[in-house]
């Protein structure tokens, strides 16, 4: 028989603050950044949690990013575990390139959620917006990114990346030498 967890929904906001304030206080404890004085980060801490529990679009960004953050965790704990019982032959598997693709793997959560979130209000700015997103973004904005998108622009853009590519190019080649005063 299925358990009805639809009333979790009620505790979510709990949950965003309390998430947000254990990493903040930790986080704040750990790189001293406002100093050794622990009730200082706490209340930071605090002041931090509060505002994304008010803002709901943050509110939405961390509740998508805590459950693939969970799974990201348990597949770590999970590769280190096969690991430890592979012996020494599994240490040369673990290394800080691993460290690295999960640090990758959670930036990318982090975008991917970010854009589900605020995709309602990035996208009329977009190249690819509809005549209804258009109506509903701030005509000047629109007027703008329908510029910054425009062909000419691009390729404005492009030249100026050859540019720089070919120079950068020609100097590590040794085809173009420094002016001697």
């Amino acid at each position: 028989m299925a358990a009805d967890v639809s009333s979790f929904v009620y505790f979510a906001p709990v949950m965003v603050f309390l998430v947000v304030f254990v990493i903040m206080v930790a986080l704040l404890h750990k790189t001293e950044l406002i100093g050794k004085n622990m009730y200082m980060n706490i209340f930071l801490s605090f002041v931090i949690a509060t505002i994304f529990i008010t803002a709901s679009s943050i509110k939405q960004l961390v509740l998508n990013v805590i459950p693939w953050f969970a799974v990201l965790l348990i597949a770590l704990f999970l590769i280190m575990a096969l690991v430890g019982f592979m012996g020494d032959s599994g240490k040369s598997i673990v290394s800080k390139s691993m460290g690295w693709v999960f640090v990758v793997i959670l930036i990318l959560i982090f975008l991917v959620s970010g854009i589900k979130v605020f995709s309602n209000s990035v996208s009329p700015y977009l190249p690819t917006a509809t005549s209804s997103q258009v109506s509903n973004g701030n005509p000047t904005l629109v007027y703008f990114f329908s510029w910054l998108y425009s062909p000419q622009v691009k390729g404005f853009f492009l030249l100026i990346g050859v540019a720089i590519f070919v120079t950068w190019f020609l100097w590590k080649t040794g085809g173009i030498t420094p002016a001697k005063k």
